[in-house]
């Protein structure tokens, strides 16, 4: 299916900080044809799912500018350029936690590979606990806090989760525990 699909030119349009807008033109073997899509270009990202030595999840409570709204999320944020994304997400678990624990990767994944070229690295990390104040970047206001299986579970059901990569990093972490 792969070699039906040849990228035959790219135009950049757009570009900032968090994001560039490219206009990619693919001929299309089975029609012959070209057509032009739109890819939004982005860092890759680290989502660390941190869960304490009780078995608590780590959560972060934080506004959200896309829904004008306060979220609930796991950890997470941008792999800097040429950072490896396991050192990205547990710099991020310090930062927006204060917490440090033992990383392993759970799943990479394409949030949207639709219109998006990243890759979102989920990780795990086991036996957290709290080392450290937080390193907030100047527009970030978080607030972490400890919760059960059965409290996300409930939270992710009645919407106050509603990011959907912590959603499927939470589906992800109950699929790792089914393996063992």
């Amino acid at each position: 299916m792969k070699d039906n699909w040849k990228l035959v030119k790219t135009e950049t349009t757009y570009t900032d900080p968090v994001l560039r807008v490219e206009h990619r033109d693919f001929h299309f073997k089975k029609n012959d044809s070209v057509g032009t899509f739109t890819v939004i270009s982005m860092k890759n990202w680290a989502v660390i799912v941190p869960v304490t030595a009780e078995g608590k999840l780590v959560l972060v409570k934080q506004f959200r500018v896309g829904t004008c709204d306060v979220s609930y999320e796991f950890p997470g944020g941008a792999v800097e350029t040429g950072e490896d994304p396991l050192i990205g997400g547990a710099r991020e678990l310090v930062e927006e936690t204060g917490y440090e624990g033992e990383l392993t990767e759970l799943v990479r994944m394409n949030p949207n590979p639709a219109f998006m070229d990243n890759t979102c690295y989920l990780y795990l990390a086991v036996n957290c606990v709290k080392t450290s104040e937080l390193f907030l970047d100047p527009f970030e206001d978080v607030e972490p806090a400890e919760f059960s299986l059965s409290e996300v579970e409930q939270m992710i059901l009645n919407g106050q989760i509603s990011h959907s990569i912590s959603i499927a990093a939470y589906g992800a972490y109950i699929a790792s525990l089914r393996q063992v």
